[in-house]
């Protein structure tokens, strides 16, 4: 099955910094949102400096990933997420000011009809599966290292769902959650394209709360040679992911 994405982002309030970043990287199946935060207001940068590592870790595998397998999947998006920390906390030692420079991830990376969820933080990750929402992560609290003698680090949920066409998964900063659930969302989900729905989403997230930043990533599952949107009509297959809510 063919993945079709989109994205879009908002920063709350005027003048100020959009510290969230995203990726839509079709050709790789890889799809990534952040949420950058700081002590020296710079969470931009370490939002924009995961997404790029992610999207570099990902480029340079010197080898074909064949994500039906579990035991190479899921160590692989493991490596890439610990790279993207990495390379946040590098840029953290190498410039002082940027001290306590920090960032949600949640990525997908997908294969067929598998996807294989990273995620730390509280971004979220959704399927929209039957005209029904399923939050498939679990948020993290993450804490600064400052003054609580840690590392400021928590650990990484890496886990494979099954995809099926007309499935589609949004990915989305804590600025977008509060829309998620709603019933226009839900419905926009079976009728408009990834653009589209990730713009409506973006935009309901800006009228609900205008001050805080709102970023959407969209994808969905195609059938081979489908034109158009998949419609939801065939009775749910039980699944396994980690870490379900769902509502109604």
């Amino acid at each position: 099955m063919e993945t079709e994405g989109s994205g879009a982002s908002r920063a709350g309030g005027e003048g100020i910094h959009n510290e969230d970043a995203y990726l839509v990287e079709e050709g790789m199946g890889l799809y990534v949102v952040c949420d950058g935060a700081s002590n020296a207001s710079a969470g931009e940068i370490a939002a924009g400096i995961a997404t790029e590592a992610l999207e570099e870790f990902v480029a340079r595998s010197d080898e074909e990933l064949d994500l039906r397998w579990g035991w190479i999947a899921r160590p692989f998006v493991a490596e890439a997420m610990t790279f993207a920390m990495a390379s946040v906390r590098d840029a953290e030692r190498n410039n002082p000011e940027l001290r306590g420079l920090a960032t949600t991830v949640t990525m997908l990376l997908t294969h067929g009809n598998i996807g294989i969820i990273g995620h730390r933080g509280d971004s979220r990750a959704y399927l929209f599966r039957y005209g029904r929402a399923h939050q498939l992560t679990v948020d993290h609290e993450l804490t600064e290292a400052a003054g609580n003698g840690g590392d400021g680090e928590v650990d990484c949920d890496v886990f494979a769902i099954d995809l099926k066409p007309g499935d589609t998964i949004v990915l989305c900063t804590d600025g977008a959650e509060q829309v998620i659930e709603d019933e226009a969302i839900a419905r926009a989900v079976a009728t408009l394209s990834p653009r589209l729905l990730a713009s409506r989403i973006v935009g309901a997230a800006h009228r609900f709360n205008p001050e805080c930043d709102a970023t959407a990533v969209v994808v969905r599952l195609r059938r081979e040679n489908e034109r158009g949107w998949i419609g939801l009509s065939d009775r749910p297959r039980g699944t396994t992911f980690g870490h379900t809510l769902e509502y109604a």
